[in-house]
């Protein structure tokens, strides 16, 4: 399920909350009590703000499922700043590895230049295999972390989210 359809999923579940919490608390008989409006005071207490116990719990059941939701929320935010961070990271330390890599092997051809032997081909082909499969492999995995395939044959279940 990608981020677009869960947030959207979640919205649904917030509202069906609370359409279900109305619902629920619209058909509730209210005892008279000693709250001062005539309704029921919450835990028999004459000082609370709500007309009845009911409205009380359903205006808290609200709030801890937008509180919820607002914790998902800034978690995905969090996550995707991060994400930014180990991507930027990622690609200097990717860029100043490949310098150093190539700074020591000019400097291995310069000096088997300046001393008249032949340049191992062995050397040569493993410089540029693995500068390639290093630069491949580090952008592969920031991509792949940073937009997420969401095809046929996508391991749904490895990839779920545990928290």
């Amino acid at each position: 399920m990608s981020q677009t359809e869960q947030a959207s999923s979640e919205t649904d579940e917030a509202l069906a909350m609370f359409n279900r919490a109305s619902a629920a608390t619209s058909h509730v008989p209210v005892a008279p009590g000693s709250a001062p409006d005539g309704g029921e005071g919450v835990d028999g207490s004459a000082d609370e703000a709500t007309g009845t116990a009911s409205s009380f719990n359903a205006r808290r059941r609200e709030n801890a499922a937008l509180r919820k939701l607002d914790a998902k929320n800034t978690r995905r935010e969090q996550e995707n700043q991060l994400r930014k961070k180990v991507a930027t990271w990622s690609l200097w330390f990717v860029l100043g590895q490949l310098i150093v890599t190539n700074a020591t092997i000019v400097a291995y051809i310069v000096t088997m230049l300046v001393l008249k032997q032949d340049v191992p081909t062995q050397v040569l082909i493993t410089w540029l295999s693995s500068t390639i499969v290093e630069i491949i492999g580090i952008l592969w995995v920031i991509a792949r972390s940073l937009f997420p395939f969401h095809d046929r044959h996508r391991d749904t279940e490895g990839e779920k989210h545990r928290s």
